[in-house]
């Protein structure tokens, strides 16, 4: 069957858009669900990945946040660039019922055969400073073996386990039961490093985490909450001794960005020297 026979197929049978289907490596966040229109990650069939956009102010505020950096010619704005997912603009369905937008970006793991990927949800506040005390407490009981202590918390991965030629999916049932001990093990499980530690995947995933720290040690404009970091390398690469690791970190969900007012992002500073400290560890 055609590509685009096959796509257009499963986008009726999912109830999906035109040319789309469900984002296969989607790990964290609201999904697709059978009979609900639009409400998870979309893969388009020229490649690129789309975001439902919410139909509230946080919806607005991702969509703002994107704009500001891709046309942003401010030194330290600029730099975002490289690490946040490109953006491509705005993509709209029309339905006979109403308009619902995307935003159209890079797909983080476009050409990996086998990409490992890691949903790293920085800081240990992860609630804004509009949010109801209602939604503080409840956010505030999430993750907390690993938040509390390390800043940081794991709300999904998907790993090809080269050890046992498998697929394991970890969701945020398995992201809310690590601690200040086992998250280790989950890093080297991510890694592919419960045999033999990779230690040049390990070095360029370091090297990359580093280029974060340093642009957030400069940059006074934003406050991040409950923005994740998205780890990807491809296993397959690392299986066949290749030179080449196609590691790629982007940051990622920017509902709850805020003017920093000229004031250092602590909150996300400290998660992230965390996660850093740990990783560098295994080595």
């Amino acid at each position: 069957m055609p590509k685009n026979s096959l796509t257009l197929m499963m986008s009726s049978l999912f109830e999906l858009p035109d040319e789309t289907v469900v984002l296969e490596h989607q790990i964290a966040g609201h999904r697709h669900e059978h009979g609900k229109l639009y409400t998870g990650m979309l893969k388009h069939i020229d490649g690129y990945v789309m975001k439902p956009v919410q139909n509230n102010q946080r919806g607005k505020t991702e969509i703002e946040f994107y704009e500001q950096v891709f046309q942003s010619s401010h030194p330290v704005v600029s730099k975002l660039k490289q690490i946040v997912p490109h953006f491509f603009g705005l993509h709209q369905f029309v339905t006979d019922t109403a308009t619902h937008y995307f935003i159209k970006l890079e797909d983080v793991a476009a050409g990996m055969a086998k990409p490992c990927i890691a949903d790293i949800k920085i800081g240990r506040q992860t609630w804004d400073p509009y949010s109801s005390p209602e939604k503080q407490h409840a956010e505030n009981m999430k993750y907390r073996g690993t938040k509390d202590p390390l800043g940081f918390c794991i709300p999904g991965m998907c790993i090809y386990d080269l050890a046992s030629d498998k697929v394991l999916k970890l969701d945020k049932h398995y992201g809310r039961s690590l601690n200040c001990d086992s998250v280790r093990d989950a890093f080297l499980l991510y890694f592919n490093s419960t045999q033999v530690i990779e230690r040049r995947l390990l070095a360029e995933v370091l090297n990359q985490l580093n280029a974060v720290r340093l642009w957030f040690e400069e940059q006074r404009h934003y406050l991040f909450y409950a923005t994740s970091l998205l780890l990807v390398y491809d296993a397959d690469l690392l299986k066949k001794g290749s030179n080449i690791l196609n590691v790629r970190i982007r940051m990622i969900d920017f509902a709850h960005v805020f003017p920093a007012h000229d004031s250092q992002d602590s909150n996300y500073l400290e998660g992230l020297y965390k996660l850093i400290e740990i990783i560098s560890s295994i080595q």
